[in-house]
């Protein structure tokens, strides 16, 4: 049964109990070596810079989007919505929003396009306005024995030029994946 998603709100997770109504989302939706361990997660509820919020569907959780608001960009480290509300307009409505809040570019993280589950989420957000970045990117480890992973970079500014692009890939490293670590 679907749900009426005209009216989709967020709310700001501000401690680390709240954080668990998204956990079984978040370790279903990402391989381990693209996401923190939970217990690393909730670190990053007090991270001023990380924005970890709920999406709503009036009280029920749709998904979540953890945001990263830097002085030039946003970095979208996760998006997941609940499986039972894909395909269902939710995902466009939440980068819309953001979008809107943001008035800045957007880059994102996503696997290259080498399966139809791939290729289904990048045509996902090239029709919500962001573009393949032609650049080699690895994503950062997110520490202990995770490898960096091979992944494509998006953005919704098309033109971003070689030196912006180093300046926002190295902000982010040092940012969510060196500072996001515990020692």
């Amino acid at each position: 049964m679907g749900f009426n998603i005209l009216q989709i709100s967020f709310k700001k997770i501000e401690s680390k109990p709240e954080l668990e109504a998204i956990k079984n989302l978040y370790i279903t939706a990402f391989p381990p070596n693209e996401r923190r361990e939970f217990d690393e997660l909730k670190k990053q509820v007090y991270n001023g810079a990380c924005h970890i919020n709920l999406i709503l569907i009036g009280e029920k959780i749709a998904g979540f989007i953890i945001l990263w608001n830097f002085t030039g960009f946003v970095f979208l480290e996760h998006f997941a919505i609940v499986p039972e509300l894909r395909g269902q307009g939710t995902g466009e409505k939440a980068i819309a929003e953001i979008k809107t809040r943001f008035q800045k570019t957007i880059i994102l993280e996503t696997e290259p396009p080498v399966d139809e589950l791939n290729r289904r989420r990048i045509r996902f957000y090239e029709r919500n306005g962001f573009h393949i970045l032609k650049r080699t990117y690895f994503q950062p480890s997110y520490g202990g024995n995770k490898p960096e992973v091979d992944l494509t970079l998006m953005s919704t500014n098309p033109v971003c030029s070689s030196d912006e692009l180093e300046e926002i890939t190295q902000s982010i490293r040092k940012n969510v994946y060196e500072t996001g670590q515990t020692k």
